[in-house]
């Protein structure tokens, strides 16, 4: 069975579950441990072609734009790929991300979140979003990174997941 162009790709994870451990390398030159945020941060991960997708950029390039008001929201962003270091920190510079770039060479962290696409040796683009004890709230995976959410579509889930928990929100 064919699917549709853009077509959704079934979820990995299931909602409301903690989402698997994560540590990773960054263009920033640091581990980051997805422990480090729990309990502190809501979660923004994305996962992406790399500096060589136009789409992937131009979504990253979004979510930078409006990285103050995500940070306003107890919220983190990690985009993951399996690009090296150095392209990874070129992109980050190139297209000014403030956010870290991690890397995942060798795919096996990020099977664990979403589905590789063995044709191209690349993750379907995703989008998830955690509430800051590292529970799913949020997930789409898609084929093409053009049919992820936009960064006001990740605002309102943000804003969502803080409203529910008065006593964490500053809202």
């Amino acid at each position: 069975m064919k699917r549709e162009k853009g077509a959704n790709v079934q979820p990995k994870l299931e909602l409301q579950e903690v989402v698997p451990y994560l540590n990773l390398p960054s263009s920033k030159g640091t581990n980051v441990n997805l422990w480090d945020f729990k309990q502190r941060k809501n979660l923004v991960l994305i996962f992406h072609h790399g500096r060589v997708c136009p789409h992937c950029r131009e979504k990253l390039k979004e979510l930078a734009e409006v990285y103050k008001e995500i940070q306003a929201l107890e919220a983190e962003i990690l985009a993951v790929s399996f690009d090296n270091f150095e392209d990874a920190k070129k992109q980050g510079e190139e297209d000014e991300l403030p956010f870290p770039l991690l890397l995942d060479q060798s795919g096996a962290t990020t099977e664990r979140f979403t589905f590789i696409d063995k044709s191209r040796s690349l993750p379907f683009p995703t989008v998830l979003i955690t509430d800051r004890f590292g529970a799913l709230r949020y997930q789409k995976i898609t084929e093409e990174a053009i049919d992820l959410p936009n960064a006001i579509e990740i605002l309102r889930w943000l804003i969502f997941i803080e409203s529910e928990c008065p006593e964490c929100s500053h809202l």
